[in-house]
């Protein structure tokens, strides 16, 4: 497998956007991981961190073949009531298509320990090519909520210079039925933003924005949009 492949690491737990922070690995097999630190834990443009500060930690191994796997653990808060450590677990496998181009698939499972009925999986799907990647998630029972459910998110990035990078994420949450509220609803989030790396360090800012209405994982009661500022450490 040939260049190299921008993988999400998602959160929150997502989690999954995302990371969503980013890292970057070679076609060779190697252990990875990274610490961050974000102002507001932001999953899909829903604070998962009660739009408090959040620590997360993960470690991923990219192997030959490419399979890759991981785990992420962070800490969630549903409002000021619920609260869970989470982690997320994810393998999958990418191959190549054509020049700059290959294709991914693999299985999200998300946990939440004092708060499992949250627990939910997702299988995805997708394309990377060296500036932007495009993924469709599927999920049975989204965030234990008794609601099906397909999120499709497109990632752009185009480095500015060796330091800086200017990115953008949008994605589209469609609930394909189930019993809750929304099960029916759609929702779009968006996130644009810069990043200053510097060896294992990178830094960023972004703003983030969601549509009013559609499913929740979280409470209503949140800001739509906000700014966030993060520091990712990778070793």
């Amino acid at each position: 497998m040939a260049g190299r492949i921008r993988r999400a690491v998602l959160i929150a737990l997502s989690l999954a956007s995302a990371v969503a922070a980013a890292q970057e690995k070679t076609a060779a097999g190697q252990w990875g991981g990274s610490v961050s630190l974000q102002s507001d834990q932001r999953y899909r443009g829903i604070s998962l961190s009660d739009e408090r500060p959040q620590a997360q930690a993960s470690l991923g191994y990219d192997g030959v073949s490419g399979w890759y796997g991981g785990a992420l653990l962070g800490r969630a808060r549903f409002d000021a009531y619920r609260q869970s450590t989470m982690l997320l677990g994810y393998l999958g496998r990418v191959g190549p298509l054509a020049t700059d181009l290959d294709a991914e698939a693999g299985l999200l499972l998300s946990h939440f320990a004092s708060e499992n009925a949250y627990d939910y999986g997702e299988l995805y799907a997708g394309l990377i090519a060296p500036r932007w990647r495009l993924r469709l998630h599927l999920s049975p029972d989204y965030f234990g909520r008794d609601m099906r459910s397909l999120y499709a998110d497109l990632e752009l990035n185009r480095p500015l210079d060796a330091a800086w990078q200017l990115f953008a994420h949008l994605g589209v949450l469609q609930g394909l039925g189930g019993s809750a509220v929304h099960a029916h609803d759609t929702q779009a989030d968006l996130r644009l933003g810069a990043a200053w790396r510097h060896g294992a360090y990178e830094l960023q800012l972004s703003w983030v924005g969601v549509q009013r209405g559609g499913p929740y994982a979280a409470a209503y009661e949140q800001q739509r949009s906000t700014a966030v500022l993060g520091l990712l450490i990778s070793f």
